[in-house]
């Protein structure tokens, strides 16, 4: 029997009646031993979940990635069905009748971390898609709105012009035309600004004040710690701990997000830096037909050995275009890159593998690996000419499970099966894979793409001392980063790209995310 279907038997056998006490134990066990084995989050149970949070407060709803924190929040907005409970909202039941869906989504509003908008349509026309009120009427409505919590957006333009902060303010004037009582944020400020979030936090603050209550989803501590009121945090399905804010420490959360003591994770300052340059980037170029993409203008920069370049920037700033090149994905002029003093901007990714390079992409599910295929078969992708995977045009499966077996020991992957489909690894694990994959080999440079994205803080800390690793070992690394935080902690040198420009290369001592985030945003450091 496969695992799906297990679950399902077992979710109709702790449903009935009459079982005793001996077999609900066994079948509470092998519920345990599933969720373990890194069941799909469709898959979560709940343990008796009890959360009271009264109006007007700003709680946040965090814990480690599978720990049932976004399902529970989209229970609460009936986007997921739950077997038993019930949901109260100023003292009356939520119910999924289908008739009455319309009217929790009025009272439970929620921006989710990947904007729903149309992009090619202007702010207005995807205000007015879900409303019944008449265009003047609406008109009127959103205008008050902006009026009164000094939003500057013009209605008329296409979405695509907007900056991500003022995306973000679509989404929450959507949803405060409907009035809610509950207003959930799910990682809001993962495509903002430092200015941006601080604008954002001082508009949710203002809701709080106003009586909306304010369910916030994140892992990062840092922002729980300095705008919530209290703090509920899940584990395996468990709500583990509710408490106030001022009773809380960034690391007593992290440890109890994870069920035990984190150590903090920090980048050793080498007081003498390599001057021995690794890799040249020259007079870069990418242009594209797609209007959606970024093209690149002159991107000049140098790595050198032992290095780590932090490159910041909102998402949509030319991230994603410039991963591509450097990677080979997309080809460049044959001289635009050099690397060991070879010149590869004309080669593919596997070419640069063998020079010994490695990616990470931003992507884990789309870019880096294959969900239906198997840990050993998504290892065998990334195949060097040294890994002896195939010998005469066969497959060599028990070379590509060792070489499996090592990565999965070597990277503290929280499974010893290599038959495993990689759907069924965690975000945190799938992640600790495709590093390991890369890393295996011992590359020059590794080039990743927000390898953290979406991870929770105890796979964030092995990430990051992963990293630092690589550097203390004369490595090399070039990080393209959303998070500031991350970048500041890890990085030698940091520059921030803005429309497919690089600013200037600094010192990361002497920059400051308030710092990145003016750059961030277009602006000049006075």
């Amino acid at each position: 029997m496969n695992k799906d279907n297990a679950l399902n038997d077992l979710l109709h056998f702790l449903s009935i009646e009459g079982i005793t006490g001996e077999e609900k134990n066994i079948a509470l066990a092998v519920k345990q031993s599933l969720i373990e084995a890194k069941v799909p989050e469709e898959y979560i149970f709940f343990d008796k979940v009890n959360l009271k949070i009264p109006l007007g407060t700003f709680t946040t709803v965090t814990g480690v990635s599978g720990s049932g924190k976004s399902t529970l929040i989209r229970c609460v907005n009936f986007l997921e069905k739950f077997q038993e409970g019930t949901i109260l909202v100023s003292g009356t039941e939520l119910t999924d009748d289908a008739q009455k869906i319309r009217k929790i989504r009025s009272e439970v509003s929620m921006v989710f971390q990947h904007f729903n908008l149309f992009e090619t349509l202007s702010v207005f026309e995807n205000l007015i898609i879900d409303s019944n009120e008449t265009r003047e009427n609406l008109r009127e409505k959103i205008k008050s709105i902006m009026e009164k919590y000094n939003f500057s957006i013009d209605l008329d333009i296409p979405v695509l012009n907007l900056s991500a902060g003022q995306k973000q303010k679509v989404e929450i004037i959507r949803c405060l035309i409907r009035s809610p009582e509950v207003l959930i944020m799910d990682e809001p400020t993962s495509v903002l600004t430092e200015q941006e979030t601080i604008e954002l936090f001082s508009s949710l603050k203002r809701f709080s004040e106003e009586g909306i209550l304010i369910i916030y989803i994140t892992h990062k501590l840092k922002e729980v710690m300095s705008i919530c009121d209290e703090v509920a945090v899940m584990r395996k399905g468990q709500l583990v701990s509710t408490s106030k804010i001022a009773d809380e420490k960034i690391e007593t959360l992290a440890n109890k997000m994870v069920g035990q003591n984190l150590k903090t994770v920090k980048k050793k300052i080498s007081k003498e830096r390599s001057t021995e340059q690794l890799i040249k980037i020259s007079n870069l170029n990418f242009s594209s037909e797609d209007p959606f993409e970024t093209n690149l203008k002159k991107i000049n920069f140098e790595v050198n050995r032992g290095e780590c370049l932090g490159i910041a920037g909102i998402s949509g700033n030319g991230q994603s275009e410039l991963f591509q090149v450097l990677s080979g994905e997309i080809v460049s002029k044959k001289d635009s890159i050099i690397f060991n003093n070879n010149p590869i901007g004309n080669l593919n990714p596997q070419e640069r593998r063998e020079y010994l390079m490695a990616f990470s992409p931003e992507d884990r599910m789309e870019q880096a690996a294959i969900p239906q295929m198997k840990i050993y078969e998504n290892v065998a992708l990334n195949n060097f000419k040294s890994s002896n995977f195939f010998n005469n045009g066969l497959i060599n499966e028990k070379k590509i499970k060792e070489h499996s077996q090592k990565i999965l020991s070597d990277f503290s992957v929280n499974t010893e099966n290599v038959e495993l489909k990689s759907q069924f690894l965690s975000g945190g694990n799938l992640q600790k894979l495709i590093l390991g994959r890369e890393l295996i080999t011992s590359p020059e440079l590794l080039i990743c793409f927000n390898p953290t994205w979406g991870l929770d803080v105890g796979a964030i800390n092995y990430i990051h001392e992963t990293l630092i690793k690589i550097n203390e070992q004369k490595k090399s690394i070039i990080l393209i980063s959303t998070d500031t935080d991350e970048l500041l902690k890890l990085c030698d040198k940091i520059c921030v790209i803005f429309k497919g420009k690089l600013s200037n290369i600094m010192d990361a001592e002497e920059v400051t995310s308030e710092k990145l985030g003016i750059l961030m945003g277009g602006g000049e450091i006075v």
